[in-house]
């Protein structure tokens, strides 16, 4: 048998669990070398594996590994990506030379200021680069395996003349370099043109960049290496840009047969997998088969009695800001459990146009998901810069061409999963939360009425602090319309709230019923659906309540002049199928914010929401309802 390629897998930060399911994925007869950190506790389960203690390689090393081995091409799996070197570059391929390929772990990324990530080696991912290059990408020291792949590889290789192409065949099995098309071979000299033009211009920022950066007392090094990772953060999104057209042509999304078992992954907050529930509208009444959906532990009451869905797998999952570490420990703590409920799916669905913070494909690739869709846009930065190798890994992408709202995204998923033949549920996008009659009488003893009053939901916090309207400017619009209106509120939130909801009940008296933290998400939708109105921040909250059908007053920290691209946008994430105003900041706090909030974990743009807009939009909606003795007027 002609092999095309062997795997060097390096264990380092790669648990153990993850090493093998890795290695299952292997085919017979591929040989494979694992590269072990000494030190970690992997035991070998293949007998055609051998092991090499260390963590470092040079380019003479990886040579001698091609020759004994005996391929033409090395795999090479580390702790954060994917690549393949040719021992040599075939004659028939001599312009072929950098080539992205699908990533195993990550890149992953956490923010620690707006214009600067903590690990550029992590932003442009894994490449292909001939061995005979590596002493002029790499130098001839060993480096570790899992640093040398990054900007800087990169730019040699490409200051070296080398060109891109894309051959990336989805899942493990790639092509030996020798059997690229004609086509794939033009399209890497074209790319090349393009990366050395930009590598010439990566040169002319970092000094521009230096020569800019303050004189603030830091030290000097430090100085010039954060105006360097800036300047390399620019070039790496623009060779993303660059590369992502070269989407190989069986990724183009094909409909699914309407039977057989499909699985869902939605591991993200609770306001997403509310809007969720405009896809499974669509998707039940179209779909015969068996839907399984792996969801976060946080949203257990949602999706637990969805009749929709027929299993459901809950992990714990934490905020998306994770760092490499912490994400691979995450997948090798969750990766059984994951694998053995996807047994026998014959296709996931990823409805998520945001990066994958969540390692969903990778969850997929591992259980040996035979079909994986999943959304993009060339028009969402976010996606652009960081999440073309997470791309690469689906079989089926649906792209979205611009900004929408996330029903819509939901819509254009379904239309391509079905090939156009699902009929919408309704005439109009919208949400739903399932409640039984228990529930609804909770919500009734829950908040007791009173004669002549009705109920308005505050909804009290949100992921995270830049969404969240100041307590003080919720007591002065909550007072204003307590004595025009003659409302009773009710507070609702997590325990993360506490503090804020019990101020805020204080200064309104009787008027108010303190819940924040004593209700979960199901009692906590029955409490909304009895409201009149809801007025609160961008949060799972906000969805909910539109989802009982309730008119929303979202507080938005999005300013009105940013782009309707960024993940804060009402365009994409607001109110839907109900009557609803988005009260907004006129402009940003400050220019950084331009293209949408920097803060995280304070309120800042949405500070200049005033109370008496909030009012304002608030007594619109008031005056359009029409009371009912069971659903809104308490009497």
């Amino acid at each position: 048998m002609t092999r095309s390629y062997g795997v060097v897998l390096r264990v380092g930060r790669l648990g153990p669990r993850v090493v093998h399911h890795l290695l299952r994925r292997i085919p017979a007869g591929v040989p494979v070398t694992l590269l072990r950190v000494p030190g970690h506790p992997l035991v070998v389960p293949d007998g055609r594996c051998r092991v090499l203690e260390g963590d470092t390689i040079d380019a003479a090393g990886l040579a001698a590994l091609a020759r004994d081995m005996a391929v033409p091409a090395l795999l090479l799996c580390g702790d954060d990506g994917l690549i393949a070197l040719p021992a040599a570059l075939p004659t028939a391929s001599t312009g072929v030379g950098v080539v992205r390929l699908l990533p195993v772990i990550g890149p992953l990324y956490r923010l620690d200021r707006a214009d600067r990530l903590d690990r550029p080696e992590h932003y442009f991912g894994p490449v292909l680069l001939p061995v005979g290059a590596l002493p002029t990408c790499i130098g001839g020291a060993p480096v570790p395996l899992d640093r040398w792949i990054g900007h800087h590889a990169v730019l040699r290789a490409v200051a070296a003349g080398l060109p891109v192409a894309n051959l990336t065949a989805g899942g493990l099995v790639l092509p030996s370099l020798a059997q690229a098309s004609g086509a794939d071979q033009h399209r890497g000299r074209m790319a090349a043109r393009d990366l050395l033009a930009l590598a010439g211009d990566a040169q002319t920022d970092a000094f521009a960049v230096l020569d800019k950066a303050p004189d603030d007392g830091e030290d000097p090094t430090r100085a010039a290496k954060r105006a360097i990772d800036a300047a390399l953060s620019r070039l790496t999104n623009r060779l993303a840009a660059a590369l992502a057209p070269f989407i190989p042509p069986d990724q183009r999304a094909r409909p699914l047969p309407p039977q057989g078992r499909l699985g869902i992954l939605k591991l993200d907050s609770i306001g997403d997998s509310v809007l969720l529930t405009s896809f499974l509208r669509t998707l039940r009444p179209w779909f015969s088969g068996e839907i399984r959906l792996m969801a976060g532990a946080r949203v257990r009451d949602l999706v637990t009695r969805d009749p929709r869905i027929d299993r459901t797998l809950l992990v714990p999952v934490r905020l998306p800001w994770l760092a490499p570490d912490e994400a691979t420990a995450w997948l090798e703590a969750t990766i059984d459990q994951a694998v053995a409920f996807l047994q026998g799916v014959d296709a996931t669905i990823i409805p998520r146009l945001m990066p994958d913070y969540y390692l969903a494909n990778h969850i997929a690739v591992l259980a040996g998901v035979p079909r994986r869709y999943g959304l993009t846009s060339p028009r969402m930065p976010d996606l652009t810069r960081f999440n073309a190798a997470f791309t690469a890994m689906m079989t089926d992408v649906v792209t979205i061409p611009a900004p929408c709202h996330e029903v819509e995204v939901m819509g254009a998923l379904m239309r391509a999963v079905s090939g156009g033949g699902a009929i919408p549920t309704s005439s109009e996008p919208r949400c739903d939360i399932h409640l039984d009659e228990i529930d609804r009488a909770t919500a009734w003893t829950t908040v007791p009425p009173v004669a002549g009053r009705t109920l308005v939901a505050l909804g009290l916090g949100a992921s995270t602090g830049r969404r969240r309207w100041p307590v003080d400017q919720v007591v002065t619009a909550a007072r204003t319309l307590a004595g025009r209106h003659n409302l009773m509120f009710a507070l609702l939130g997590g325990t993360d709230v506490a503090g804020d909801a019990a101020a805020i009940a204080q200064a309104l008296g009787s008027r108010a019923h303190n819940l924040a933290g004593r209700l979960d998400l199901r009692k906590s939708a029955a409490v909304l659906e009895r409201a009149a109105l809801y007025i609160g921040n961008d949060s799972g909250l906000m969805h909910m309540a539109a989802a009982v059908a309730v008119p929303v007053v979202e507080i938005s920290c999005h300013p009105l002049t940013a782009p309707d691209s960024h993940e804060n946008a009402p365009r994409r994430f607001g109110p839907v199928g109900v009557p609803h105003r988005i009260v907004r900041p006129a402009t940003p706090a400050d220019p950084a914010c331009a293209q949408g909030c920097v803060s995280r974990h304070t309120a800042h743009c949405i500070i200049g929401v005033s109370p008496a807009e909030v009012v304002a939009a608030a007594e619109t909606l008031l005056a359009s309802i029409t009371p009912s003795a069971s659903l809104v007027e308490y009497s």
